[in-house]
């Protein structure tokens, strides 16, 4: 006997609340109606009144006693204005998670009850090939005071329901709970995690079934959205229960209880997948052939990355597991594919040419961290592939046409991930550059004529994952100009932009952009001029000003990275340069912000030097974070400068 695995992205179903066991919805107490704001957070613009969940593994109370029940109900109300953008609700769903049941109403503050209209339920088809859903939910009538009630159930084809249950969301919540009913042929091991010491308790009872679990919070506050934190799934307090084994007459199969025991369950559809790769490994043949005689490994492997990476429509769906039938012949011939589908079609042209490659499941940071003592694909969401080449490792991304070779995306660099295999599989750390190769440097030449005109051009070069940003930035090199085009002059609003010219590069991991520049004429004082010598890449903004004692989260950067802006000044005789402003020079081991001007006064010219370094992704302490405040409080009040140059 083998459970069939749901891959986990398909068993996502976005619950938000939950146990219910009764049609309506319970009654509003005194309490609920009179609330107007939360003790300890009176600027919360709505509040979770109740969010609670059941989740029913193998149903024996259904119909379906081969499924799985998951039952949401919350309730929700509006406290603000601004709370009303609360107002809506997501539910994702598939062919293999339905959704059913789905009730809503608004009461109003003077008893009215609004029940959920038909057309304010939007179902939205989020992948035709694997069939998922999206359920958006409007109430009526939202407004401050208004109580929003809203329940669900969704039917799950499997034992599995990986994701866990957050107990709290960006805004309080009084009460949280999810409940687990599991049958006596299961065993589950439970996970949980309470970084902000909410105080979330758990307990477990015998049932004539099987096993309850019950676990709850109250009074729990908001997440806090701070700028650079951690994702909220390392915020919140969360919990989740997997399965671990599963008894049949004859013997006890294990699930998730082990990594390898964890890959095994995907071991027979990778296999399968791999197998079916005739037509794959005819055409890597055929892509290796059009290179040059005798190419390395190495450059047959750019090639077959290059081919899946730019050939093979990515579609925009998250899991490790592939989905039925699906091999590394039917994804080449639809020529799209998720990231399972488009690494094990690499995995199978990479063999072909006798490359030795190995599937690697990852994760990107935005999703919080990968914890390997619990053995959950849950963790990771998307399938990348490790290639052998010359005694060397490379990890290659083929879902992203803006990654060169063995590049990987800001997202899963340092992260932890899983080097797939049924028997022997290996956490690894998957690798990141240096920050010095995420430049994004500006130069800048300026000359003012003797009518007080400023006139000249700029060019910026980005490289790495400023690059990467960049790259593809629209649908076509048109539309990419017109943005660079909107982008200059958003900074130089002063000037008319001209002769703009973009280039490039993916597999450089570069783009170029130049212009040229001149000050518009209604602009033009005559016997004075200034500038902000910081721009395009200024002035900045300090984006820490939370103080540090009430900071919750340490800073989380996208990257580290460096700037470098050089600005070259030019005026002519009867002109001079009013003192140029102090410079800026803040060395710390995370970051480093400088500015220098040097003036040439017999050639009357000035350059204009600023460089920010960012050294690290992640701020753990409490002294890296003021450090860093104080370095961008220091680089705000030097960017803010201004030049000035007036007819002697």
């Amino acid at each position: 006997m083998k459970l069939r695995l749901v891959p986990s992205a398909v068993l996502t179903a976005v619950a938000l609340a939950a146990p219910l066991a009764a049609a309506g919805f319970p009654d509003i107490t005194s309490e609920e109606r009179n609330l107007t704001s939360v003790p300890g957070e009176p600027n919360a613009p709505a509040v979770v009144l109740f969010r609670n969940a059941e989740f029913r593994m193998l149903d024996s109370l259904g119909a379906d006693s081969g499924t799985s029940t998951f039952a949401v109900r919350v309730r929700r109300k509006i406290l603000t204005e601004q709370g009303k953008s609360y107002g809506e609700v997501t539910i994702h769903h598939s062919r293999l998670v339905r959704l059913l049941n789905l009730k809503g109403r608004t009461v109003l503050p003077d008893g009215r009850v609004l029940p959920l209209p038909d057309n304010a339920i939007f179902k939205r088809r989020r992948s035709q090939s694997a069939h998922l859903y999206e359920t958006s939910v409007a109430f009526p009538a939202v407004d401050v005071g208004a109580i929003l009630d809203y329940q669900y159930e969704v039917k799950i084809d499997s034992v599995y329901h990986l994701e866990p249950w957050y107990f709290q969301e960006d805004v309080p919540t009084l009460y949280s709970e999810i409940v687990y009913q599991i049958p006596d042929l299961i065993s589950a091991n439970g996970w949980m995690r309470d970084p902000m010491r909410t105080g979330i308790q758990q307990e477990r009872k015998k049932t004539l079934q099987g096993t309850k679990v019950r676990v709850w919070g109250k009074n729990l506050p908001a997440v806090p959205v701070e700028p650079d934190s951690l994702p909220f799934a390392d915020l919140a307090a969360r919990f989740m229960l997997v399965p671990t084994a599963v008894g049949t007459n004859v013997e006890n199969i294990d699930l998730l209880k082990s990594w390898p025991s964890t890959c095994d369950l995907y071991g027979d559809s990778y296999e399968s997948g791999l197998r079916r790769s005739g037509d794959a490994a005819d055409k890597a043949k055929a892509i290796v052939a059009a290179l040059p005689q005798g190419a390395s490994a190495r450059e047959r492997t750019q090639a077959l990355y290059r081919f899946v990476r730019d050939e093979i429509e990515n579609e925009e769906l998250a899991g490790v597991g592939l989905r039925d039938k699906a091999s590394a012949d039917s994804t080449l011939a639809a020529h799209r594919g998720d990231s399972a589908d488009k690494a094990v079609l690499l995995l199978a042209m990479l063999r072909a040419q006798k490359i030795e490659g190995r599937l690697v499941w990852a994760a990107d940071r935005s999703q919080g961290l990968v914890d390997m003592q619990l053995a959950n694909p849950w963790w990771f969401d998307q399938v990348l592939v490790a290639a052998e080449i010359d005694g060397h490792r490379v990890y290659l991304d083929p879902t992203d046409r803006s990654l060169s070779f063995a590049s990987l995306p800001p997202g899963l660099e340092g992260t932890t991930a899983l080097l797939y295999d049924r028997k022997k599989p290996e956490a690894v750390v998957l690798p990141a550059g240096p920050f010095v190769l995420n430049l994004r440097q500006v130069k800048i030449d300026l000359t003012l004529d003797a009518k007080g005109r400023l006139t000249g051009g700029g060019e910026l070069n980005l490289n790495g994952h400023h690059a990467w940003q960049r790259l593809h930035w629209k649908d076509d090199a048109e539309k990419t100009k017109t943005a660079w085009q909107e982008w200059l002059a958003k900074a130089f609003a002063e000037y008319a932009i001209s002769d703009l010219k973009v280039e490039e590069v993916v597999d450089e991991r570069r783009v170029a952009v130049s212009w040229k520049m001149a000050e518009r004429e209604e602009q033009v004082l005559g016997d004075e001029a200034t500038l902000t010598p910081s721009r395009p890449l200024g002035p900045f903004r300090q984006p820490y000003r939370v103080a540090p004692e009430k900071r919750v989260s340490p800073v989380l950067v996208a990257f580290p990275d460096r700037e470098e802006l050089e600005l070259t000044l030019r005026w002519p005789e009867g002109w001079k340069l009013e003192g140029p402003p102090p410079a800026l020079s803040r060395e710390l081991g995370t970051g480093t912000a400088t500015a220098t001007y040097t003036v040439d006064a017999a050639a009357r010219t000035l350059v204009y030097k600023r460089r920010v370094d960012v050294k690290q992704k992640q701020l753990g302490s409490l002294a890296q974070y003021q450090s860093m405040q104080a370095m961008y409080a220091d680089l705000e009040k030097s960017d803010a400068q201004v030049l000035a140059l007036s007819r002697r």
